[in-house]
């Protein structure tokens, strides 16, 4: 005679054991142990399996959806600026294309960086950016905005600070502290945010192959000056990567 138990161990996936009892088979205990996939799992798995390509968005294809979404989003009163940067930036990662928008050089602050407009709209603008092989923009704040960056082309070594309670007016040359809290290199269809309240300075510089990309720039509140920032080299607190900083003069808007 044979018992069976049949337990899921994972949704969708069950595991079926089979006993012998009263048998001359008994002191095998257990024939056999199989996990098998019900019906309905393995006709869905089949069914999420993509078209080469098919993940991929153009241009215009990306703004169509995203502005709907981003338009519905920031007017609802549970407004969630996380849950909005990552959704239009998860649909950012499968574009294809961007499109070949004319740049000016940034010649304030490194000549090798280059700047222009690809979108202007509501709620979101865009602006696209190339940097030169080794090109530094360094760091600076963004009052009242949040960021979608997204890489195309190239690497470029990508970092976020805080500032650690308050900081001084621009016009002060008095220090005050920062925390990095994201280093990491950027690639094509890699995403890094920032909002009004975390992460909200960042800093690029260029691989040696140079690096091209977006900003999805969103304002949630008033425009504000922003300006750059000189961090000290080495961190004050090397755990926390603790760094002190002053305002700088150059570039500032």
């Amino acid at each position: 005679m044979t018992r069976t138990t049949d337990r899921e161990v994972f949704p969708g996936v069950h595991e079926r054991r089979y006993f012998l009892e009263h048998s001359l088979a008994t002191a095998a205990a257990i024939l056999t142990l199989s996990v098998l996939p019900t019906r309905g799992f393995a006709q869905e798995s089949v069914k999420r399996i993509p078209l080469p390509g098919a993940d991929k968005l153009g241009w215009d294809d990306f703004l169509a959806q995203s502005l709907p979404v981003a338009q519905q989003l920031i007017v609802e009163p549970t407004f969630s600026v996380d849950e909005y940067l990552y959704r239009i930036g998860s649909l950012a990662t499968r574009l294809k294309e961007i499109p070949d928008s004319p740049l000016g050089s940034y010649k304030a602050v490194d000549s090798r960086v280059w700047f222009g407009p690809s979108f202007r709209g509501t709620p979101f603008f865009i602006i696209q950016w190339r940097m030169e092989p080794g090109a530094l923009l360094p760091p600076h704040n963004h009052p009242n905005a949040s960021v979608c960056t997204v890489g195309y082309e190239g690497e470029v070594r990508l970092r976020n600070f805080e500032i650690i309670g308050e900081a001084p007016d621009y016009a002060s040359n008095k220090t005050f502290q920062i925390r990095e809290t994201h280093n990491e290199t950027l690639t094509r269809g890699r995403i890094n945010t920032l909002s009004p309240r975390r992460d909200n300075i960042h800093c690029f510089e260029a691989g040696r192959q140079g690096s091209r990309g977006i900003d999805i720039n969103t304002m949630h509140g008033e425009a504000a000056p922003f300006s750059f920032l000189n961090v000290g080299k080495k961190p004050l607190d090397a755990e926390k990567q603790i760094f002190e900083a002053t305002w700088s003069d150059v570039g500032r808007k």
